[in-house]
């Protein structure tokens, strides 16, 4: 381009500095524009992405840049919300919307594929000009991974988000800093930005920029204990007072245009208990302070204590009356594995209390109810304690497998016969509709929360049918490897939240999808895995342990920011290594991160794999 770009921005971005790097460019503010001589330039590019709100330029500046457009100069307009005729509603938040590539201009970008701009905003065009060609439209809820197989219209019957009208391109949302708001699939991202790039200076940049978060490429011994350490570093930002009033939920899946995350605030007593599960593995002092603090919080003010619901552990400081059984094993499950490797018991009493709860309202099949609320018996003027003349609970690993492990470990620690027989027969009542148990996200979901529980029951009952158990759902689940982890998969579909499009949501599309999830799947597996290792002494579990720890070492983002880096996000493309995934879940979408359910377990699995292989004095990495 023999003349330089002007580029209308109030700051710098990702994009104006790429464009910087290209050709000369002159950056002036937008209300720095009116008396500005447009025909010195090249081409314009309008950058109103910086802020939430969308740019209105001044009639002077708009008849100026009217005037040069006319000349048929390349302009391109970001999250401007009046141009010529064409003029837009106010800004909406996008959460669960997805962009559709409308056809091939844009190298790189076929018909039909999908691209996620996360929690962006979006001014909708009430109409467009003849013969103008839509690049991208925007669509609520599509259920798909990579593309659609839509037909040309049903593409262009969603709203416009990107379109060019001759020498004029627009775009509907904030793009500018593209790689702060995570937008996935990157490789297509980028695509997108160079064919900017080229239409306003004919070139396409050098390099681009390099991604945040960022990921390992390769795990070793350092890139382990780094690992663990940044984990741990994560959860201690968002522990409320010390520990000592729990820990926050973590973050939303919700990631702003700029970058910005969102906290999860929320205090729950399972993600305290299992942030305290990290803690107390650690041979940290600090460390073993928080661990306590937290057990302290569980086993305290969110703990029921005198009365028939006498050991209920709270679910949230919200819903205080309301108990899952599930949850409240993963709360004790740090306090009855430290005790389990020799750790520390001081919290162990607490933790058979709060057990013998659960135990005393199990229904007659092993198994409670997704759920217990405590005004349900109030209204119907019945006693928790009816709950174990009921014949049959809810036929779940999601709800009642780990229940059934923090039993079996309650038995081996404490030796309460009631915890035995409760947690065998509820094991025993799910293996008997194997595989067609009562599934919650997926199929693969079911198999993950599977491999501890039967490990620890092999170990309490050293019944060979029990450890046959164990090898047939880890060969059920080897059947999903991928990319040094697991495919979410789900025959039927019959997951209660399978392909849903409220509510909460699997992250699944199709069967083959390469999709994992490290909210509800995998990361139930580096402490199943090494458990089922020192259970077995199979080395086929030491293989399948170190291989899902150099996953989740390989998967972890490492940021600049402090809330970000350390973490996992839920939705992880096993191919293109990157969070993504379907995002329409009502809270935990692909790049939420969970302190308790995904980072606690995640850095406890690794800590605990670590113990184990030392234990058997065998090199892991």
């Amino acid at each position: 381009m023999d003349k330089k770009l002007l580029i209308i921005s109030n700051r710098e971005s990702t994009l104006s500095s790429m464009l910087s790097k290209i050709c000369p460019v002159t950056r002036v503010a937008v209300n720095g524009c009116d008396d500005l001589d447009f025909s010195a330039y090249g081409a314009v590019a309008l950058i109103g992405g910086t802020s939430d709100i969308p740019v209105t330029l001044s009639a002077y500046a708009r008849v100026k840049l009217e005037e040069f457009a006319d000349s048929g100069k390349p302009v391109f307009l970001e999250y401007t919300d009046s141009f010529c005729c064409v003029y837009s509603a106010y800004p909406e938040q996008l959460s669960h919307h997805r962009f559709v590539a409308a056809g091939d201009t844009v190298p790189e970008l076929s018909a039909g594929d999908l691209l996620d701009g996360r929690y962006n905003n979006y001014i909708r065009p009430y109409f467009l000009m003849p013969g103008t060609k839509v690049l991208l439209s925007m669509h609520p809820y599509v259920t798909a991974h990579d593309k659609t197989n839509w037909q040309q219209e049903e593409i262009l019957k969603g709203s416009a988000a990107l379109w060019l009208d001759k020498n004029v391109m627009s775009a509907a949302f904030r793009l500018c800093d593209f790689d702060k708001g995570s937008f996935a699939p990157a490789a297509r991202w980028e695509a997108l930005v160079k064919y900017i790039c080229v239409f306003l200076t004919g070139s396409a940049p050098a390099s681009l920029p390099q991604r945040q978060p960022s990921h390992r490429t390769t795990a070793d011994a350092d890139s382990y204990s780094d690992c663990i350490k940044r984990g741990l570093c994560w959860l201690e930002h968002f522990l409320v007072n010390g520990g000592k009033n729990g820990i926050l939920e973590g973050l939303s899946h919700n990631i702003c245009p700029d970058g910005q995350r969102i906290t999860a605030n929320n205090i729950r007593t399972d993600c305290s208990g299992e942030a305290a599960g990290a803690f107390i593995f650690s041979d940290c002092d600090k460390h073993g302070v928080f661990a306590r603090s937290l057990m302290s919080f569980c086993f305290r003010p969110m703990m029921v204590r005198g009365g028939e619901y006498d050991g209920m552990l709270r679910w949230s400081e919200q819903a205080w009356e309301v108990c899952y059984q599930d949850d409240a094993a993963r709360a004790m499950m740090g306090v009855l594995l430290a005790a389990r490797f020799g750790i520390t018991k001081q919290y162990l009493p607490d933790a058979l209390r709060a057990l013998s709860f659960l135990c005393r309202t199990t229904c007659r099949d092993g198994l409670r109810p997704s759920r217990t609320d405590k005004l349900n018996y109030i209204v119907a003027n019945k006693s928790i304690l009816s709950l174990a003349d009921e014949p049959s609970g809810l036929p779940s690993a999601h709800y009642n497998a780990w229940y059934s492990a923090a039993l079996l470990l309650g038995y081996l620690e404490g030796g309460d016969e009631a915890f035995l027989k409760t947690g065998v027969r509820g094991l025993e009542t799910l293996m008997s509709l194997y595989p067609d148990t009562a599934r919650e996200q997926s199929e693969t979901s079911e198999l993950c929360r599977l491999v501890l529980p039967l490990a620890v029951l092999y170990e309490a009952t050293g019944d060979e049918k029990h450890k046959e158990w164990l090898y047939r759902v880890t060969n059920d689940l080897e059947r999903l490897a991928l990319g040094g982890a697991y495919r979410e998969w789900d025959t039927g579909y019959k997951a209660a939240c399978s392909r849903n499009n409220t509510g909460e949501c699997s992250l699944l599309a199709e069967n083959g999808d390469p999709v994992c999830d490290l909210l509800y799947s995998v990361n139930w597996l580096p402490t199943g895995f090494s458990y089922a290792y020192r259970a077995t002494g199979d080395e086929r579990f030491a293989r399948l342990a170190k291989d899902i720890c150099a996953f989740f070492i390989t998967s972890q983002s490492l940021s600049s920011d402090p809330l970000v880096d350390g973490s996992w996000g839920r939705g992880w493309d096993l191919e293109r290594r990157e969070n993504y995934g379907v995002p329409h879940d009502v809270g935990w979408g692909p790049c939420a991160a969970e302190s308790g359910w995904t980072v606690a377990e995640a850095v406890m699995g690794l800590e605990i794999t670590k113990r184990v292989f030392d234990e058997k004095s065998v090199r892991l990495f």
